[in-house]
C-alpha cells in the first residue's frame, strides 16, 4: 500500500460522489457548496471545473447522454456541453420532504438511486431502479429508514447501502431480473468510527466503507469483516471510487465542511480528493444504457 496523495483541494468544500470515466481518463465529482463539476485529467495531472448552474448531487455515465444526473427531487440527463438537466423523473412530486442521494449504474444498464422520505414522524427508504426504456419501479426497503448511498457487488447481484444518520451497512439480494428479494444487515460501524458513507467494491469482491465523522476508510469481505483500516487526516470521509489507468487507485473525497469545525481547520487532508495505491484494482463503472 502506497502513502496517501493529495489530487486537489478545495477550501471550505463539499466534495460528492466521484466517478472514474474510462474513455476520458479522468476522475469527475461535484463540488456542493461551489455547484461546480470537477474533473481531474491522470495523464496530464490537471484539474479543471466548470458552474453547474443548478443543485446537483451526483453523475454517472450514461451511454448516450453523456451523464444522468441524481437531483434532489428525482433524475435526469446533464449534459456536459450546455450544463443543462433534462428531467427525466420526479418519482415522488407529492412529498415535500423528498430526498434524493448518490446513485449508481447495474451489469445491465439500469439505474438506481435511493430517496428518504419523511411520513408520520419517521424516514422510510425506497430504492428506485430506472431502466434503459425510462421506466421506473420502486421498491421499499422495510426497516431502512435513511438509505444512503449504493454500490454492487462483483456479481451484480447484491446491492450494498449505507444509512444516513446510522450505523449500518445493508446487502440487498437481487433475482435474475435484478429486483430486491431480501435485505439484511451486512455490518455495523461502531459510534466511536462515525457513520457509513460513500461505498465502492473492489475486483475480489470487497466492500470499502467511507467513515462519516470517523476519519477513516475501512474494508469489509463478503462476510462483512474487516480486513482493512486506513486512517485520514479529515473528520469527514464522504465517497471514495477506484479509477486509474490500471483501476488499481483508491481515490477518496473529504469534505471541509461538517461535524466539527474547529476540528477541521486542525487537519490537513480536509476538503479533498486523495489517492492511494491499495494493492487491489477496482471495477470499471457500469454505464446507463439510456
Amino acid at each position: 500500500m502506497t502513502n496517501l496523495e493529495t489530487v486537489v483541494y478545495i477550501e471550505n468544500s463539499c466534495n460528492g460522489q466521484p466517478v472514474w470515466i474510462d474513455t476520458q481518463s479522468s476522475l469527475f465529482w461535484i463540488e456542493h457548496n461551489q455547484q461546480k463539476l470537477y474533473q481531474y485529467h491522470e495523464p496530464s495531472k490537471t484539474v479543471t471545473d466548470c458552474e453547474l448552474g443548478q443543485a446537483i448531487l451526483s453523475l454517472s455515465p450514461s451511454i448516450k447522454n453523456g451523464f444522468i444526473a441524481t437531483l434532489k427531487d428525482g433524475v435526469g440527463f446533464f449534459d456536459i456541453k450546455t450544463r443543462k438537466v433534462s428531467y427525466i423523473s420526479k418519482p415522488e412530486p407529492f412529498f415535500s420532504d423528498f430526498q434524493s442521494t448518490g446513485g449508481i449504474a447495474d451489469s445491465q444498464g439500469n439505474y438506481w438511486t435511493s430517496t428518504s422520505i419523511s411520513s408520520k414522524g419517521r424516514r422510510q427508504s425506497h430504492i428506485y431502479q430506472l431502466s434503459p426504456g425510462l421506466s421506473i419501479d420502486r421498491f421499499s426497503h422495510e426497516g431502512i429508514e435513511s438509505a444512503a448511498e449504493p454500490a454492487f457487488s462483483h456479481d451484480g447481484r447484491t446491492l450494498y447501502q449505507s444509512t444516513k444518520n446510522g450505523q449500518h451497512i445493508y446487502a440487498t439480494k437481487l433475482n435474475n431480473e435484478l429486483q430486491p428479494i431480501s435485505t439484511d444487515v451486512f455490518c455495523r460501524i461502531s459510534k466511536s468510527e462515525g457513520q457509513p458513507h460513500g461505498l465502492c467494491v473492489d475486483s475480489e469482491d470487497n466492500l470499502w466503507v467511507c467513515h462519516l465523522g470517523g476519519g477513516l476508510i475501512s474494508c469489509y469481505d463478503k462476510q462483512g469483516t474487516r480486513i482493512e483500516k486506513i486512517n485520514i487526516l479529515a473528520p469527514n470521509v464522504m465517497h471514495c471510487t477506484f479509477g486509474g489507468e490500471n483501476l488499481d487507485t483508491l481515490f477518496i473525497a473529504t469534505n471541509g465542511t461538517g461535524y466539527d469545525q474547529y476540528l477541521s481547520k486542525k487537519q490537513s487532508m480536509t476538503g479533498c480528493i486523495l489517492s492511494i495505491n491499495v494493492g487491489v484494482k477496482g471495477l470499471k463503472a457500469n454505464y446507463f444504457s439510456g
